[in-house]
């Protein structure tokens, strides 16, 4: 699958943003790197790497797919509290006093402005994809910070964005316990083989991973008080993840994807097949899967 991860939100306007003009909307908010006392950045990319002039977006079969750029200076732990403890031993021994907390904060933002100019750069690019005929927005990342990001980004793009997480008439966690008690869950939906499971009461946990869902030991956790917040499930046995309390997606997993079966030579067609074979997925899974959970309450404005 193209995405590992999946922050699925649905959009409560159509989208009706003319693609002709998407192009000058995302440039608003390209990239740039960080430089001199930046400290992060965020910004749209090219979704398709290594070709000259490429289009900040990538339109196939309906489906627009949309690549940011996360760039943070890193500064190590270790080198801002030797720049600050050697700053501090200093105005220390010439003024013959302790600093104050107030002092020792002004000198931690000086350090760290001496050094942020040549702290190494981290990126990383998170990639999104808009169905407007399904009025959706999966993100390829379960980071809430990273999502809100990701989304910000694109509502000053585009000037409105209005999208909520996807509402289900059912608890999440209370649908996930009856599955496990019961054995038995809507049609074409299987038991994966790891879930986390909460107590409310005192907060113990216990999170099984590559083990039998369908075992007395698994039940006892949940007859015993436990909630599950997160599960994995197998959907008509050929995709595999986990799905939590919030209806985020992870380790999304498609066992019969022939993404790698495409032309090595030509990556614009590689990318378009798994795009596709993904989107195409997506719209017929996510809908199974709000329905499993009693179905959406969240209806389209007008």
């Amino acid at each position: 699958m193209l995405f590992k991860n999946a922050s699925i939100y649905r959009l409560t306007q159509s989208f009706d943003s003319n693609t002709d003009s998407l192009q000058d909307q995302l440039l608003q908010r390209s990239f740039t790197p960080c430089s001199g006392f930046r400290p992060s950045s965020f910004g749209w990319v090219p979704p398709i790497s290594g070709v000259e002039d490429a289009p900040l977006f990538h339109e196939v079969a309906g489906c627009i797919l949309l690549c940011a750029r996360r760039e943070d200076k890193v500064i190590p732990p270790s080198a801002l509290n030797e720049a600050i403890a050697e700053r501090v031993e200093r105005v220390e021994s010439l003024e013959g006093r302790k600093l104050r907390s107030k002092e020792r904060m002004s000198i931690k933002d000086e350090a760290l402005a001496e050094l942020m100019p040549r702290a190494l750069a981290k990126s990383k690019q998170i990639l999104g994809y808009i169905s407007p005929s399904d009025n959706l927005l999966v993100i390829d990342t379960a980071n809430a910070s990273e999502a809100e990001l990701f989304i910000n980004c694109l509502r000053e793009s585009l000037g409105t964005l209005n999208l909520v997480p996807p509402q289900v008439k059912s608890n999440p966690s209370e649908t996930f316990n009856q599955w496990i008690l019961k054995r038995k869950l809507p049609d074409n939906f299987n038991l994966g083989n790891q879930c986390d499971m909460v107590d409310p009461e005192d907060g113990s946990s216990v999170n099984c991973r590559r083990q039998d869902l369908d075992t007395q030991e698994i039940r006892n956790h949940i007859e015993s008080g436990k909630v599950c917040t997160k599960l994995g499930i197998r959907w008509h046995g050929d995709l595999t993840l986990s799905v939590d309390k919030e209806l985020i997606l992870r380790q999304i997993k498609m066992e019969s994807s022939d993404d790698d079966a495409n032309d090595e030579d030509n990556p614009i067609a590689r990318l378009d097949a798994a795009f596709v074979n993904m989107t195409l997925e997506f719209a017929r899974f996510l809908p199974a899967l709000f329905s499993a959970l009693g179905g959406e309450t969240q209806s389209l404005s007008s």
